[in-house]
Parts: structure tokens; sequence; C-alpha cells
């Protein structure tokens, strides 16, 4: 039985990973930063371990240490922050007979450079249609020349973490200020409906998947709550495409705002998992099954049946610590 370090187990797409890959026949060992009690998907893996933050000094050695320990064969780090530095060591990794199920690094900080990744796929959106945000960097701005409201984000930021709306030329000059890495990107702002796009690509023969949900409910961090699966044939194309051109190997997710008129908007690729990802799984697609096969040498499914639907997520609370622990 081949085994499967899963890290970040708290995380939204950590349940439906856990339950893919056991019934793949992955014996899954699950960690993260907090205590077993306060982790409900750590009763569910069949060993937990805490583990150091992925920022602390022991990061490394201690995952090295824990897959020698575990005879670890794969890795699939669930949070941004893990994928940007887990990518960094997959060939330290894989010197231990241990593959970490990530994009290349060069290929993550593709995804992340939310200035540079807009103008390397405006040719291909161009082709279907597809608006790009084009942002500029706040120090090269020319305030005179916006039009607010303003989007301000980091230009490799994670997700939605740092995004500001900015009314006025105050805001502006204030974010001038505290800029001092030089990171912030100043975007149009566009009102409209998220649309998430979870994406497989084995790039290396040319296969890609999409299934594309509109985002109807979302939590402040936009994770979505309520959301329907949608058919978009020219969007799921582009993503198909975009993923093959930037040669992603593995499951990422791509995300787009729809306006009234129907144009949709490239925001980002989030290099990962998305926290819905289990809706694409009710809507017929395995995006962590297929998503292994990239790894694994397998040819990744392509041929699935996609049923179109709204699915709504709820919270249930669990007893994990105390006397009445069932």
């Amino acid at each position: 039985m081949e085994r499967i370090l899963v890290t970040a187990i708290g995380s939204l797409s950590a349940d439906i990973t856990i339950k893919t890959l056991k019934q793949m026949g992955f014996f899954v060992v699950g960690c993260d930063i907090y205590p077993q009690p306060w982790v409900v998907d750590a009763y569910e893996v069949d060993v937990f371990v805490q583990t150091p933050g992925v920022k602390e000094e022991s990061y490394l050695s201690f995952f090295e240490e824990l897959c020698s320990q575990q005879q670890i064969s794969y890795i699939i780090p669930l949070i941004d922050l893990e994928v940007d530095v887990l990518s960094v060591h997959k060939e330290r990794f894989q010197s231990k007979g241990i593959t970490i199920c990530t994009l290349s690094e060069i290929c993550a900080k593709q995804c992340r450079d939310k200035y540079q990744l807009p103008r390397q796929l405006s040719s291909l959106g161009e082709k279907y249609g597809i608006r790009m945000l084009m942002g500029n960097l706040l120090k090269d701005i020319n305030v005179d020349e916006l039009t607010f409201p303003v989007i301000v984000k980091p230009r490799n930021g994670r997700s939605s973490q740092g995004c500001q709306l900015i009314y006025n030329e105050k805001g502006i000059e204030y974010l001038s200020t505290i800029d001092t890495e030089q990171n912030l990107l100043v975007q149009n702002y566009v009102k409209g409906q998220v649309i998430t796009v979870d994406v497989v690509c084995d790039s290396q023969r040319k296969d890609a998947v999409a299934v594309a949900r509109k985002e109807l409910l979302r939590t402040a961090n936009g994770a979505g709550t309520t959301v329907s699966i949608i058919r978009e044939p020219i969007v799921e194309e582009f993503c198909r495409q975009a993923a093959i051109h930037l040669q992603i190997q593995g499951a990422v997710n791509f995300e787009f705002l729809v306006d009234e008129e129907k144009n949709y908007y490239f925001l980002e690729i989030n290099p990962r998992f998305s926290g819905g990802v289990e809706f694409t799984h009710l809507a017929g697609y395995n995006v962590i099954k297929n998503h292994m096969n990239c790894f694994r040498n397998v040819t990744i499914n392509t041929c699935e049946e996609i049923k179109e639907m709204t699915v709504a997520r709820k919270y249930e609370e669990y007893i994990t610590e105390g006397s009445d622990k069932v």
C-alpha cells in the first residue's frame, strides 16, 4: 500500500482529498499545525501528526524526518503557503523517492504573478474573447489617469489576500507610502460575479479538463458556500489551452469575473485545489484522482459527463475531546 502525506488537513479541501485517496487505496498520513482535537479530519486519516509552521526553520527537516519515518511516497500540500515552499524543494524530496504533487517552482511562480500572467495569456484571451485585467504597479501609476474605484492587491498575493478597494487619491497616496517593496498592483474595478474553474492538466500529454461553477455565496476570504455548476464551453477551452501553454501539471483553479453583459474577465490562477473542489466531484469529475494520475504517469480522464447543478455547503459540529466524545 502506497503512503501519502496530506498537509494542512484543517483546510476546506481536506475532507474530499482524504476520502478520495483512501478510496484509491492509499495509506493517508495527515498533518496540521494545530493539535488533533482542533482538526476534525485528523480523525479521518490513518495517522495524524502535528507539524511546525511553514515559516519555522525546522519545517523542511521535520517533513523529511516524517516522510522517512512514515515511508511516504507522495506529498499533497493543500494551502498556498506550503505549495510555494514545497514546490521549490521538489528535487530535494525526489532524490529521496518522494514526489511532491504540485506544479514546478517556475510554473507556480508564473501563476502567482498577477502582473505578468495576464500579459502572458493576453493573446489566448483575445482568441477566446476573455478580457484581461492588465494591472500596473503602484509605483508606475499616474493618479490623474485612474478611474475610481480601483483594486489594489499584492503582485504575488495568494487568493484574495491583501486585496483592497480604493475610492480616491488619498487611498492611493497612503498605499504609496507603505509600498516599500514596490509590490502593489493597481487594477480597474469590475463589478461582476465570481466564476471558479477547477482545471486538471497533464501538460506532458497535452490533456486538460475544466469544470466551471458560478459562486452564488462566498465567505469574506473567497470560499464558495453555494455554487451552480455551469457549462461555459469557451471559458473551459480557454482554461484548458492556458493550462497546457503554462505547462501546468496537476490540479489548479482559475478565477474570473463575469459582468452583466456576459463579458468574462480573467483574474488569477491558484496553484492548488480550490476550497470547493468537492463541488466538482459532485458534478461528476474526480479532481483528486486525476491530479494524482498526473504524477503517477497515468492518463487523466477527459471524458466524464459533467452535470449542471446547484450545491450548498453546510458546517457540522463534532465532539473531538472530552467525556462525551463518541
